[in-house]
């Protein structure tokens, strides 16, 4: 996975690379902004995912990630704020939860610890 300095970095190469849907989470589902329909969990794909932290612990991260909705075969972008404790971010994007939705080796968790 490619590294990237901004949100906004990551966000423009993706767009180069075809994810130019917009998607927006709504508990465990997502919002396709475009086509205005529910895409539940299960018809989407995490293909990958870039977390960018804030100074200020008060101050919630970035995540931006690289879905799929896999049945309108439609590739696109969900930018979601994440606050440091876990305890207000929805239950998709709790780190526990991403081994279920992205699309690496089994393995890839014991080596990458994303803190």
């Amino acid at each position: 996975m490619k590294k990237y300095l901004t949100e906004y970095e990551a966000i423009i190469d993706l767009h180069e690379r075809g994810y130019c849907q917009d998607f927006q989470l709504h508990g465990d589902d997502l919002l396709w902004l475009q086509r205005k329909t529910f895409v539940c969990a299960g018809e989407f794909s995490i293909l990958e995912y870039h977390r960018f932290f804030e100074q200020n612990k008060k101050k919630p991260g970035m995540l931006v990630l690289g879905v799929i909705a896999i049945y309108y075969n439609a590739k696109g972008i969900l930018i979601n704020h994440y606050y440091n404790d876990n305890l207000k971010s929805p239950s998709l994007l709790n780190e526990k939860n991403w081994k279920l939705f992205v699309n690496l080796p089994a393995n890839y968790w014991g080596k990458h610890r994303v803190n």
